[in-house]
């Protein structure tokens, strides 16, 4: 009995052995198609996933893009490698500078972070911080392992700090990985528009996060109106107060002009070695609101302040500061 079971066995893996061959040489069944199957249901299953969980959206207007240029033919020479300024309430061009260069774009990926986030978790949404998103380096939040946040406190964080290990919480706690949330975020490029963006990371680490200013000016007009991406990212300082969940921390806006540039209300810095300075900046002026962004400067501050006046100055909008 006990020598037939074992032939039986033997018979029985030797037909596997037939079949796993000749799955690899049949043309249809290669292990590239194998592979190439499994990857299309793995992004058809992220995609299920990213649709089911979006609890808070707003018109993504794919369409929309600034058509007609006001003043751009006396504007002022900008330090950054490009740059952009918008009315997004007419479409008007007021600034233009390679508009359509794809550059790095250090931690202004986090807007895009942060848009995913606040379309698929509450901000009262309870956060565990894993052993990833606490080893992230660079610019952090000193998350540590074990400790848990709401996903508002992070959010603070990824803006005010623009904290990676923030990001990397974030990302973990909404998609289930980092891949998955990357995914996302391109997917949500995608349904804006977004056709020279690329998203690598959740942080902006990775100079593989990739844009233009003006598809950046076209994310940006798109999260602000989310009232909550618009509260955070016009706070100046947030407290974390310390429990046993977590320690105390105090969360300061790192975003330049945010208290010194008359109507500046947000949103985000960033900078990389291959990135250079980078700045998204909203204003609004007498109901006259506007976006720019600059990538690759040597003075980001200086520069969205030429901008900025000269956006204002050609609607015809008065603003008084001593920046200059």
């Amino acid at each position: 009995m006990h020598r037939n079971r074992i032939l039986l066995n033997i018979g029985l893996t030797t037909i596997l052995i037939v079949l796993i061959i000749f799955s690899i040489t049949t043309k249809n069944t290669s292990p590239r198609f194998f592979i190439s199957g499994l990857v299309k249901q793995q992004e058809i299953d992220s995609k299920k996933a990213y649709t089911q969980t979006q609890i808070n959206t707003y018109d993504s207007e794919p369409t929309w893009f600034p058509t007609s240029e006001l003043g751009t033919y006396t504007q002022p020479t900008i330090s950054g490698r490009a740059g952009f300024l918008v009315d997004i309430n007419t479409g008007t061009i007021l600034y233009s500078k390679e508009a359509a260069k794809k550059l790095p774009i250090a931690s202004l990926t986090k807007i895009m972070t942060a848009v995913i986030a606040l379309e698929h978790k509450s901000l009262d949404e309870r956060v565990y911080i894993t052993y990833e998103a606490a080893e992230v380096g660079e610019n952090t939040m000193n998350l540590d392992y074990g400790e848990i946040y709401t996903l508002e406190e992070l959010m603070y964080g990824l803006i005010l700090n623009s904290a990676n290990d923030a990001a990397y919480a974030i990302a973990i706690n909404v998609a289930g990985n980092t891949n998955r949330f990357v995914e996302w975020m391109n997917f949500k490029a995608t349904e804006l528009g977004l056709t020279d963006t690329v998203f690598t990371d959740p942080s902006g680490l990775d100079d593989g996060n990739v844009s233009t200013v003006a598809d950046l000016v076209k994310l940006t007009r798109y999260a602000m109106k989310n009232p909550e991406f618009r509260k955070i990212v016009s706070t100046v300082n947030y407290t974390i107060e310390g429990n046993t969940d977590h320690k105390y921390n105090q969360l300061e806006n790192q975003t330049n002009l945010l208290t010194t540039y008359p109507g500046v209300a947000g949103v985000k810095t960033g900078l990389t070695e291959a990135a250079g300075l980078c700045l998204v900046t909203y204003a609004n002026n007498n109901g006259n609101e506007v976006i720019g962004a600059v990538l690759r400067s040597v003075d980001r501050k200086w520069d969205m302040v030429l901008m900025l006046d000269h956006g204002f100055e050609t609607l015809g909008v008065e603003v008084e500061h001593d920046l200059l």
